[in-house]
C-alpha cells in the first residue's frame, strides 16, 4: 500500500512540475510579445475581449483562430518555428533598428562631423551613409561611405563600440580594394560556440592535392583551408587547442602519407605526450631536444641535396613517391629554442630551423611550429614562418607578435577569446591580409588512434644521435655545425629513383 501510495504522489508531482512549466512558457511567452509588440497585443487583446463579450463568436474565432495557429506551432515545433518566424521577424526588426538609429549611432561611436560652428551659423552633422544594408546568412552587411577626410582605420579604432551599440557579438571591418570606403559586418550569436568533430578519412579516400588541408570552418561558415606548402607559426596558452589543430593537419594527410607522397617529422618536446598516439604515422619522431637538432640538420642536409638536384631544371618542387612533399611539425618550439641549458643545441637547433624555413618551400620542405610564448626572445625566427595561427593568447600585445601590427584594431581579438572555446582562433585572410576567425575540428584520441590505424606511413626510421655530432671548433657557413658520419654504422634506403636516405643499423 505503501509503494502504491509513493507511486501516485510521484505522478501527481510531475503532473504539477509538468503544469507549472506549461504555465510559464506561455505566460513568460505572453509578456514578450506584449513587451516587444505592446500596440499589436493590446488591441488584439482588446479585440477579442470585446467580441467574447458580446458574444459575436464568428469574430472571435476569426481573430482568436491564427494566435492558436501560430501558438500551436511554436510550441509543438519550436525549431521551425523559429526558423520560419521569429527569426526573420526579428531580423527585420534589427534591420529597421539600424537604419533608422544609424545618426545617433555613429555619433556616439565619434564617426560623424559637425560644421558650422566657427562662423556662428547653425550646427550642422555629417553622418558617413550606411549603403546596402542586408543580411547575409547570419551577419548584417552595409557599405559605409566614408566622409571626405575620414580613413578606413578611424572606422576600425570604432569597431569595438560600432559592435556594442548594435549588441552585436562581433564586427568585422571589410575595407574594398581600393582602401577608399569599407563595409562593416555585424555577426550575432556565435556560431563558433559549438565544437566541430572531425571525420576521419576513409580508408579508400583518393589524394586530393597537396596545396592546403581542411582543418576547421570560418565564422561564415566556410571551410577553413589552410595552405599545407607555407611555413605556419602556430601561438596560444596552454589549452587552446593547439594540439587538436597538430592531430588535424595529421589526419588530413593521411591518404597522402599513406601513399607515400607526404613524410611527416614529427617533433614532440613534451616527452612524446602529444604525438604519441600519432606515431605511426611519421616518418621520423624525436622526442627529446638531441634528438630534435639532429633532425632538423639532416633535412636541411636533405634539402640542399634536392635543391642541387633541382638547380636549373625546375624551382617548384612536384610531390612524388621518389622524393615526397616533407613536413616537419614542432610542438612546444620553445623547448628547442630558448628553455635549453645547452647553448650550443640551441644554436645548433636555430640554425637548422632558420635554414629550413628560409629555403625549403622549393625543395617541399616544410614547417609548422606551435608555441605558447610567441615572443621573439623565445622563438628568434619568428619572422620567417609565413603564416600565423593566432589562438586564445594572454595578451593584446602578443596577438600584434603572431598576426600583424594592425590585426586587433581589424577585429582580432585572441586575447579575449575565453578558455571553453578551446580550437577557436584567427587567421589573416590570403586575399586582402583581413583577420578570419576561425574553429579548428575537435580531435579525440580514438580519431587519432583510427587515423594511425589507417593510415600508417610506408617507411620508418630511427634518429640516431651518433650520426650527428658536431666536430669541436668547426662549423659551416651559415652557423651549422659540421658533422661526422659513421659509415660502418649507416645504411641506404633507396627511393625509387636512386636517391637515398641515410638510416642507421639497429
Amino acid at each position: 500500500m505503501a509503494g502504491r501510495a509513493a507511486a501516485v504522489g510521484r505522478v501527481l508531482a510531475a503532473m504539477v512540475r509538468g503544469t507549472g512549466r506549461e504555465a510559464w512558457f506561455w505566460l513568460s511567452g505572453f509578456a514578450g510579445l506584449a513587451r516587444r509588440y505592446r500596440v499589436a497585443v493590446v488591441s488584439s487583446t482588446g479585440w477579442l475581449t470585446v467580441t467574447a463579450w458580446q458574444a459575436w463568436w464568428q469574430l472571435f474565432l476569426l481573430a482568436a483562430a491564427p494566435i492558436m495557429f501560430f501558438a500551436g506551432w511554436c510550441r509543438v515545433w519550436p525549431v521551425s518555428y523559429t526558423r520560419r518566424v521569429s527569426e526573420p521577424m526579428w531580423r527585420r526588426r534589427v534591420r529597421r533598428w539600424v537604419r533608422k538609429q544609424w545618426p545617433m549611432i555613429t555619433d556616439s561611436c565619434g564617426l560623424t562631423r559637425r560644421t558650422g560652428q566657427l562662423v556662428g551659423g547653425p550646427v550642422q552633422v555629417i553622418v558617413p551613409r550606411l549603403a546596402r544594408l542586408r543580411w547575409q546568412g547570419g551577419r548584417l552587411c552595409g557599405e559605409l561611405e566614408l566622409l571626405p577626410g575620414q580613413t578606413v582605420d578611424q572606422v576600425e579604432a570604432a569597431g569595438d563600440a560600432l559592435r556594442v551599440t548594435v549588441s552585436a557579438h562581433r564586427i568585422r571591418i571589410i575595407p574594398n580594394a581600393a582602401v577608399t570606403g569599407c563595409g562593416v559586418a555585424w555577426t550575432f550569436g556565435d556560431p563558433l560556440a559549438v565544437p566541430i568533430p572531425i571525420t576521419v578519412p576513409a580508408p579508400d579516400t583518393p589524394v586530393d592535392g597537396l596545396e592546403s588541408i581542411v582543418l576547421g570552418v570560418t565564422e561564415d561558415g566556410e571551410p577553413w583551408r589552410l595552405p599545407l606548402r607555407v611555413p605556419t607559426f602556430g601561438a596560444g596558452r596552454s589549452g587552446a587547442g593547439k594540439s587538436s589543430l597538430i592531430q588535424g593537419m595529421l589526419i588530413q594527410l593521411g591518404p597522402a602519407i599513406r601513399a607515400g607522397l607526404v613524410e611527416v617529422c614529427g617533433i614532440d618536446l613534451k616527452c612524446g605526450v602529444e604525438l604519441a598516439f600519432a606515431a605511426p604515422m611519421l616518418t621520423r619522431y624525436a622526442t627529446n631536444p638531441r634528438e630534435a637538432v639532429v633532425l632538423l640538420e639532416q633535412l636541411v642536409e636533405w634539402m640542399e641535396d634536392r635543391l642541387a638536384r633541382q638547380a636549373g631544371i625546375s624551382r617548384d618542387h612536384t610531390p612524388s613517391v621518389a622524393e615526397p612533399l616533407v613536413v616537419v611539425v614542432v610542438d612546444e618550439l620553445a623547448m628547442l629554442t630558448a628553455y635549453l641549458t645547452d647553448r650550443d643545441l640551441t644554436r645548433r637547433g636555430e640554425a637548422a630551423l632558420s635554414r629550413l624555413l628560409s629555403a625549403g618551400r622549393a625543395a617541399g620542405f616544410v614547417a609548422h611550429g606551435f608555441v605558447q610564448d610567441p615572443r621573439k626572445e623565445t622563438v628568434k625566427m619568428r619572422h620567417l614562418f609565413r603564416q600565423a595561427v593566432g589562438l586564445a593568447l594572454r595578451e593584446r600585445e602578443e596577438v600584434s607578435m603572431v598576426l600583424s601590427d594592425g590585426a586587433v584594431a581589424a577585429g582580432a581579438w585572441c586575447h579575449k577569446i575565453p578558455a571553453t572555446t578551446q580550437g577557436v582562433g584567427y587567421v589573416l585572410g590570403e586575399a586582402d591580409g583581413r583577420p578570419v576567425r576561425v574553429r579548428g575540428f575537435l580531435v579525440t584520441d580514438d580519431d587519432i588512434k583510427l587515423a594511425a590505424e589507417r593510415f600508417p606511413a610506408p617507411r620508418q626510421h630511427r634518429i640516431d644521435t651518433t650520426l650527428a655530432e658536431p666536430e669541436p671548433g668547426s662549423t659551416r657557413a651559415g652557423g651549422r655545425a659540421r658533422t661526422r658520419r659513421k659509415p660502418a654504422t649507416t645504411t641506404t634506403a633507396t627511393d625509387g629513383d636512386g636517391t637515398g636516405w641515410e638510416e642507421a643499423v639497429s
